[in-house]
């Protein structure tokens, strides 16, 4: 089942089960094992109902029904969710580390000034609780990142993945799911091993480090 199906079965089930404003969802897992999908899954269906206004989270509590849907909903933003957000990571992972294995002899002294001032952006913008700036210098950093292939086909079809990061649903998901401390600084610190591999052209370290930062990405989202 797709996170598609699973916005239309959670709105399903509050006009079935007759939930009302300010009533509590079940659960994320419990929502996952009735439909037979990943939390991911579950996570990214719920990020797109808080993001057109008819879901909300409330810390420690749950996720809450503040509007009713009513069938006028708009469908996902800059048609972001074409693929289910395990497949879009899965899909980013395959094509970096592609791009660690043919192509990390293209990265050139600008590019690699480049990604170094997008990730001290990221890092200070982070401690400044900048959740939308970490997010632009993170998506640069991909995006340089993603130049190094050299082919335009290969560049537009990461750089589509990558643009994902600038969603609504996905900014959702980075500040209820990403944004403690403890994640924030694993990326920055993966991001970081990724850039000092690219400076030691050492191959095998980049594309180990580069699956650290999608294994994260996995664990933080099912947790």
């Amino acid at each position: 089942m797709k996170s598609k199906e699973v916005v239309e079965r959670i709105k399903n089930l509050i006009l079935t089960e007759r939930l009302n404003v300010g009533d509590r969802l079940p659960t994320e897992r419990s929502l996952a094992e009735r439909f037979g999908v990943s939390r991911i899954i579950v996570r990214e269906a719920i990020s797109y109902l808080k993001a057109i206004g008819i879901v909300e989270s409330r810390q420690g509590s749950g996720n809450y029904v503040i509007r009713l849907p009513d069938g006028s909903e708009p469908f996902y933003d800059n048609g972001s969710i074409e693929y289910d957000l395990d497949e879009l990571i899965n899909a980013r992972e395959f094509m970096e580390v592609a791009i660690a294995t043919f192509f990390t002899e293209n990265f050139t002294r600008q590019m690699l000034e480049d990604m170094e001032y997008a990730l001290h952006s990221m890092e200070v913008n982070f401690h400044q609780g900048k959740i939308l700036d970490v997010v632009e210098a993170d998506v640069m950093f991909h995006h340089i990142y993603a130049q190094a292939c050299g082919n335009t086909i290969l560049y537009d079809f990461l750089d589509r993945l990558t643009n994902y990061m600038k969603s609504k649903i996905w900014l959702v998901l980075k500040r209820d799911y990403l944004w403690d401390h403890g994640y924030q600084q694993q990326s920055i610190e993966n991001h970081k091993r990724v850039f000092q591999a690219l400076l030691r052209r050492d191959r095998d370290m980049l594309i180990k480090s580069i699956k650290q930062h999608y294994d994260a990405i996995r664990e933080h989202l099912e947790l």
